[in-house]
């Protein structure tokens, strides 16, 4: 399943205490007659993590996390040249919830995701080259070997070992499973752009976070206090959703939903026809830090 592209094992990381730069969402809006020119461009970047074109107000949302040496402004000029497309930019955070740790909702009362919920950052830390390269290999793709890894750094198997089980107590690794939503029977996904009053904002956040439809869930800075990417079984949940999950949490004022049409990229894997590819280039954490000219 993995060599056909339905799944695909990766290594989970916390990008904020990397500090690999600064992570945002660009919601580019008027942009549905330049589609087929904005998706690969956006598709083909290393900045952008994840990438969805969307029915709604919004027409594309791209994660993205910026080096700290980035020209933002340059990078949308270099992104909507010669179309029609205009951006708004949010700057996020703090992710209450990863969409690497969600999973399918179960029957019974054990927690639905892999991971607790983040009410605080976590502290920075800093990697040694070998942990880097590590770490990017894995984030490509879990299944590389260890000879592979030891090969990269240059050191034993048991020195890429001990790597991974330093990445690993540290917090900053973790496998996971990526596979489609829809082959789980969950058929709609949905971005939600809401507007929280500051008293309710962490409280909301964390019971959002909580709920089982909730695949990652953000803080940012904008037109919106939170941030996120839900599932529901079918868009005849989406009512009961509004209704009943958003209703009951306090101090929501606005609530902007986006319906994911096409997934196009998930956490740096790019997505063509629902088969997750295989081809590209491990990030390199430290040399995403350097300068480029």
């Amino acid at each position: 399943m993995h060599n056909q592209g339905v799944i695909r094992v990766i290594g989970a990381t916390d990008v904020a205490r990397l500090g690999l730069g600064t992570p945002i969402y660009m919601r580019i809006s008027n942009a549905h007659r330049d589609l087929d020119v904005l998706i690969p461009r956006l598709k083909s970047r290393k900045e952008v993590r994840s990438l969805n074109t969307l029915l709604g107000s919004v027409d594309i949302a791209a994660e993205m996390v910026l080096p700290s040496n980035a020209d933002h402004s340059m990078l949308v000029a270099e992104i909507t040249e010669g179309t029609a497309a205009t951006v708004e930019t949010l700057l996020l955070t703090h992710a209450f919830a990863s969409g690497q740790d969600w999973a399918p909702p179960r029957e019974t009362d054990e927690p639905t995701r892999l991971a607790s919920v983040k009410t605080e950052p976590a502290p920075p830390i800093e990697l040694s080259q070998s942990e880097a390269k590590v770490l990017g290999m894995l984030m490509h793709d879990g299944r590389t070997s260890l000879g592979d890894l030891a090969k990269a750094i240059g050191k034993s198997e048991n020195t890429a070992t001990r790597t991974i089980d330093q990445l690993q107590e540290n917090g900053l690794l973790d496998f996971r499973i990526l596979v489609e939503p829809e082959r789980l029977g969950f058929a709609t996904e949905f971005l939600l752009w809401l507007e929280v009053e500051p008293q309710h904002l962490t409280e909301t956040a964390i019971a959002l976070s909580e709920h089982s439809s909730t695949k990652y869930l953000t803080a940012t800075t904008g037109s919106f206090s939170l941030a996120g990417q839900f599932i529901v079984r079918d868009r005849t949940e989406l009512f009961h959703y509004s209704t009943k999950v958003l209703g009951s949490l306090p101090g929501i004022r606005s609530a902007e939903f986006s319906i994911q049409t096409t997934t196009h990229k998930r956490v740096w894997t790019a997505i063509e026809s629902g088969v997750y590819a295989t081809a590209g280039l491990p990030l390199d954490p430290i040399e995403y830090l350097q300068p480029h000219t």
